[in-house]
């Protein structure tokens, strides 16, 4: 009985002692040393760094990308042009070697005409003192002033059949000459349009080895921020489109602000005096070519390069225009930009005071707005026309 009581009393002790251990204040954590704080401080700010220096290596790609992309559209330019002047040299050959061939017959003509004027008095004069031996045999004053006017028209006739050969003779050596210098030209425009294909292939190539290994490049930089930030590549891809996006968008404001156009406010401009002929179906005809590939050099009908695609838009409203963005710029009315209606075209150089310097073409569709081929890795898309390069004008085919 005894044993059973003081069994229960030490169960009852043992129980009343619990919420006591409860209570009992937990193993405090040890207090980082001033080492401890410095080090971490001096991780925090590696990384911050690593993180700086990877973002500034992103931007750095961006804008090589975007400077790869304008040599490009200069070289393919450069190749449009000297395409479109080898077509214009090899046009003035043909001609110049057609008028020269034109100038060899009418010699020809002309010499046969004089060798048979020449047989014809050696004929007359054989056997006799020629042309004064026929005015002494003239019976009478009469006969005298007939045989006088048929020798003044022979001597003439004689004249101008030496002068007609002679002046044969002087335009076909001026048109030989030109069909020389013209068969000169084209072969270096010839020249030219192979060297220029080979410098757009040569920049194509490497645009496209440069987007291949930026690409790749940014992967990795977008892997190593997200293990840096502690977030997702998802995430990391998002954050880069964003910033990209508020780039491009400072861009725009700036240039807007450089050309003197008013962004549009949502309301619809004040219409120009009568739409431009042909324009909707040039538009409709571009827009439906949105998602086609880029390709220098194309003009469709499944890729295109900047100038192909407006030529097959306009073309699709019965205006031709050149294979060539600078072609498409010059020898036409300019548009101020505050003007544009759609169909109109814009224009992007390297230099926006020499229009020589054009290199790249858009179709607006809408106030500040244009379809266009933009580079090589790119398809056919819409954007805003507001971008480093624009002329302060633009150009309305039809």
């Amino acid at each position: 009985m005894a044993e059973r009581t003081s069994r229960r009393a030490l169960l009852l002790a043992a129980a009343g002692a619990l919420p006591l251990l409860a209570a009992a204040p937990a193993a405090a954590a040890p207090v980082p040393s001033g080492e401890d704080v410095d080090a971490a401080r001096r991780a925090a700010d590696a990384a911050a760094g690593r993180v700086a220096a990877l973002q500034a290596e992103l931007t750095a790609q961006q804008a090589e990308l975007e400077a790869a992309h304008v040599r490009v559209s200069v070289a393919v330019e450069d190749h449009a042009e000297a395409t479109a002047l080898l077509r214009q040299r090899a046009a003035a050959a043909a001609s110049a070697s057609d008028a020269a061939a034109a100038a060899g017959t009418s010699l020809a003509e002309a010499r046969l005409a004089l060798g048979r004027f020449a047989s014809r008095s050696y004929r007359s004069s054989a056997g006799d003192l020629g042309p004064l031996a026929s005015l002494l045999a003239a019976r009478s004053p009469q006969d005298l002033a007939e045989r006088t006017a048929t020798l003044s028209r022979v001597t003439g006739s004689r004249d101008e059949a030496v002068a007609t050969a002679a002046e044969a003779h002087r335009r076909a050596e001026d048109a030989r000459a030109a069909a020389d210098d013209a068969a000169a030209a084209q072969q270096r425009a010839t020249d030219a349009a192979a060297a220029a294909r080979a410098a757009a292939e040569a920049a194509a190539s490497g645009a496209e080895a440069l987007v291949a290994a930026t690409r790749a490049r940014s992967e990795e930089l977008i892997a190593e921020l997200a293990r840096l930030r502690s977030t997702s590549v998802e995430l990391e891809r998002e954050r880069q489109a964003g910033l990209a996006a508020e780039e491009e968008a400072r861009r725009e404001a700036a240039v807007r602000s450089e050309v003197g156009a008013a962004a549009p406010s949502g309301a619809a401009p004040a219409p120009a005096p009568g739409p431009t002929p042909g324009a909707d179906t040039a538009v409709a005809w571009a827009l439906a070519q949105l998602g086609a590939p880029y390709r220098w050099g194309g003009e469709g009908p499944d890729a295109f390069d900047c100038s192909g695609l407006t030529l097959r838009a306009w073309e699709a409203a019965g205006v031709r225009l050149p294979h060539s963005s600078r072609l498409q710029c010059s020898g036409r009315a300019k548009v101020p930009l505050a003007e544009l209606r759609a169909g109109d075209l814009v224009f992007y150089a390297t230099d926006t005071s020499d229009p020589s310097t054009v290199h790249h073409v858009g179709l607006v569709v809408s106030p500040g707005r244009m379809v266009e081929a933009p580079h090589t890795g790119a398809v056919v898309r819409t954007a805003s026309i507001y971008r480093s390069g624009l002329l302060p004008h633009g150009t309305r085919p039809g």
